[in-house]
């Protein structure tokens, strides 16, 4: 059973006139400082780290555009995107996009992790009681205490 989204067509979308610049701007936000320190364009990051870890670096960075809004009418990526393209788009998928548009990025400590089930994440930014995550192979690779940004 797939239980993954697709979602290149937004980040096709994300990639147009409309978006590039905010994407630029969210990219930035992720790794410009150390494109900037090691004189690197984006796409020479995968020669240091290599391409899955330079993914991982461009989903952070859409995710976060995902959920922030622009004045002067709050206008959002997945908003926008629903709006025109949302019928090209499976149920599920759009349920995953609402949940992406409407979630915060946070640093979280992990800890009482049990491989191939989950673990328990407290979020050091806005404090709270840890929150347990049902996580099959996300709870394989962290170590207690790893602090992780989701």
């Amino acid at each position: 059973m797939n239980v993954g989204h697709d979602l290149s067509r937004i980040i096709k979308f994300a990639t147009r006139d409309d978006w590039a610049e905010a994407l630029h701007d969210a990219l930035s936000d992720h790794v410009g400082a150390a494109m900037e320190e090691f004189n690197l364009e984006f796409g020479e990051i995968g020669d240091i780290i290599s391409d899955h870890y330079t993914g991982v670096l461009f989903g952070c960075a859409l995710e976060d555009l995902m959920t922030r809004r622009f004045e002067p009418d709050g206008e959002n990526l997945v908003d926008d995107y629903l709006k025109r393209r949302g019928w090209n788009e499976k149920a599920p998928t759009k349920t995953y996009l609402r949940a992406l548009r409407d979630s915060a990025m946070s640093l979280y400590e992990v800890s009482d992790i049990v491989p191939g089930e989950g673990f328990a994440a407290r979020d050091l930014v806005r404090g709270g009681d840890p929150i347990r995550i049902r996580e099959k192979s996300g709870s394989r690779t962290p170590r207690q205490w790893d602090r992780i940004a989701v």
